[in-house]
This record gives structure tokens, C-alpha cells and sequence, in this order.
């Protein structure tokens, strides 16, 4: 007989399952008993979704056995955290839209750790790579975790320069743990994998979309004590990450620039509007 740690695993899994769709799912039936077995009226009518959806979702219920999940994450490296698992990051416990799985490659205890989380753009300015390389090497070596999303540029770097300070990182990706993007830091997620923490709120098997990024982002800023923000245009999607860290209570310090580098704008106007101006490590 199935558990419900199980069947919450199998459910998530459903091709194109929700975060949403998931929790009407789950207040329907809140131990999950007979999600496979509900019929395509009521999946759709529960959660509002289209029939061409909940029966990709039954049809995958019926022909994919739990057990093989499993075995294949476990293959893999996978560690699977459904929300009542006892390794379950508290942080992240705390939000109003906690993930129903996290899975996680690599050093779960990272996430309890004092953590600083650092974003900004993918096409920083020399001033923004030097910042992040000299800035956050003594943070790390201070002994905070520092948390990024393993994006280009600025995410990249601050990955980069914890692991060299020989600190410790935690990358929270947007699609699942089996499809690395962009693909060109496939080597440092392995890296990160191995001897620090990658982790998705998505199966292993899905490739990213562009709105998990957004989604990906509130997770990050749920992980970190402080958000650190380095490079932002003044419509960068950056500033989302921000507004979901206010959002969490989270603290918010940004680097200043120049007036003339668009990149600071967003940065600047967030000092202007309170955020902490950081011009030493310990500022941080």
C-alpha cells in the first residue's frame, strides 16, 4: 500500500500538473486517496482544468508505477521532499505557496544555514563582475551559503566565487534537475550537485518554461535571510525576485552604480526606496 509522501510524489509528477491544480487536488482529497482513480469529470471540475489535461495526467497515473519513480530518482541522485518531510526546508514552509516537492541533488542542511541570496542581470557590466568577485568571497568565507538560480551572468559568478572561497551555494533552478539551463553551466551544476546543493520545485524530466523562472525566483528569495541585488535594469525581472523577498519579509541591499550604466538603474532607485547600499563584504 502506497503512502501519502507517495502519492503526493506520483501526483506532482503528472504531466503539466500545477502548483495550483494540485492544492484544489489536494483540498478535495487531503490524504490523496483516490487521485488515479477519480474520474476525468471531476479531475476537471476539482481543478479547473481541461480534459486534454487531466487525461495526459490519468493516463500517466495508470501506466507509471511509484516504485519506478523512486528507483529512477534514486538512480540518478534525486531526493525527493514532499512538504511534510522532516528534511523540508522551514523557509521555505513559511511561504503562502510552499512547494508541494522539492527535489534536491547534493547537502539538504545547506538550507538551514544563514544564507545570502544574490541576483541580477544576465549581461552584468565589468563593474558589476568585479563587485560580485571581490564582495562575495569573504561572505562565503564567513560561512553564509550563498543562493543564486544559476542563471547567466551574475548568478554564474556568485556560484563561482563561493565555491572558490571554498563556501558553500545552493541553486535553485526552473525546470527540473534532468534538464540544466542553460546548458553551458551543465559543469557547475555538477559541481554544485556534488559537494554543495541544486534543487527544483519541478520533476526531474521537465524542461524549463519561461514562467518558472518567476516561480523559481520566489523560492530563492524564500531560502535567503538577505537578498542581495547587484545589476538590474529598471524593467528587469530581477526586481520580481525583490518584490517576493518584501513579500517573504526578507532584507533587501542592493549595489550602487552609476548613474549612467542603465544596468544600475533598478539598483539605484531600490537604494533610493530603502534597500541597503553595500559597498564592503560586511555590509552584507
Amino acid at each position: 500500500m502506497s503512502t501519502y509522501r507517495q502519492r503526493l510524489l506520483h501526483a506532482h509528477h503528472a504531466p503539466g500538473m500545477t502548483w495550483r491544480a494540485l492544492q484544489r487536488l489536494h483540498a478535495e482529497q487531503p490524504h490523496l486517496e483516490q487521485y488515479a482513480h477519480t474520474s476525468l469529470q471531476t479531475l476537471a471540475h476539482v481543478t479547473g482544468c481541461r480534459y486534454t489535461t487531466v487525461r495526459s495526467w490519468q493516463s500517466f497515473w495508470r501506466n507509471t508505477a511509484i516504485d519506478e519513480l523512486e528507483t529512477n530518482m534514486q538512480t540518478e541522485g534525486i531526493m525527493p521532499l514532499t512538504v511534510d518531510h522532516p528534511l523540508y526546508p522551514w523557509r521555505l514552509r513559511q511561504m503562502p505557496d510552499p512547494p508541494w516537492v522539492i527535489y534536491c541533488k547534493g547537502d539538504v542542511s545547506l538550507c538551514e544555514r544563514e544564507t545570502l541570496a544574490v541576483v541580477g542581470t544576465r549581461q552584468p557590466s565589468k563593474y558589476g563582475v568585479r563587485a560580485t568577485e571581490e564582495l562575495l568571497p569573504p561572505v562565503a568565507q564567513a560561512g553564509r551559503v550563498i543562493v543564486s538560480g544559476l542563471a547567466k551572468g551574475i548568478d554564474t559568478i556568485a556560484h563561482q566565487r563561493a565555491i572558490l572561497a571554498k563556501g558553500k551555494t545552493i541553486a535553485v533552478i526552473a525546470g527540473g534537475l534532468s534538464h540544466i539551463y542553460p546548458r553551458e553551466n551543465q559543469p557547475l551544476a555538477d559541481d554544485i550537485a556534488k559537494d554543495h546543493l541544486i534543487l527544483s520545485e519541478y520533476p526531474p524530466t521537465q524542461q524549463p518554461q519561461k514562467w518558472h523562472f518567476p516561480e523559481r525566483n520566489r523560492i530563492i528569495s524564500a531560502l535567503s535571510d538577505r537578498l542581495f541585488v547587484v545589476e538590474a535594469g529598471e524593467r528587469s525581472g530581477t526586481l520580481i525576485t525583490v518584490d517576493q523577498a518584501l513579500e517573504q519579509g526578507r532584507d533587501v541591499c542592493a549595489l550602487p552604480g552609476s548613474i549612467y550604466n542603465q544596468k544600475s538603474i533598478g539598483t539605484n532607485r531600490l537604494i533610493e526606496q530603502g534597500a541597503g547600499m553595500v559597498l564592503h563584504p560586511s555590509d552584507l
